[in-house]
């Protein structure tokens, strides 16, 4: 199981990455093009973060649940480490039930163009 420590980090480099990808910040910008509440729960760790998805580029992480959220992601540290590490697509973790996603039908059919 990955530490508290190891997924912070891990998210911190997913937000850092997008913020050096062109190509990532213009297809998330397309896909998504209002702000957008990402909340994240790393299930087997009782954590929670969360931060703001807009204009291509994701906000600061922040610890904690926010009051609102448009995009939930639950996954287990494990899983979201091999998520960010490229090494399990989300589609795959998703249909296995590993990494559940609740978000509008309309969210989720702009995230599929990211996958």
């Amino acid at each position: 199981m990955a530490t508290e420590s190891q997924v912070e980090a891990k998210l911190q480099e997913l937000i850092e990455r997008l913020e050096t990808d062109d190509g990532a910040q213009g297809s998330f910008a397309s896909s998504l093009p209002e702000p957008r509440v990402v909340a994240l729960e790393v299930t087997d760790l009782d954590a929670s973060y969360w931060t703001e998805l807009a204009s291509g580029r994701m906000s600061t992480l922040n610890p904690g649940t926010p009051e609102r959220w448009d995009i939930r992601v639950r996954a287990g540290s494990d899983d979201l480490v091999a998520l960010v590490d490229g090494h399990r697509s989300l589609f795959s973790a998703v249909m296995s039930g590993q990494v559940k996603v609740d978000a509008s039908i309309t969210d989720l059919m702009r995230l599929r163009k990211l996958a």
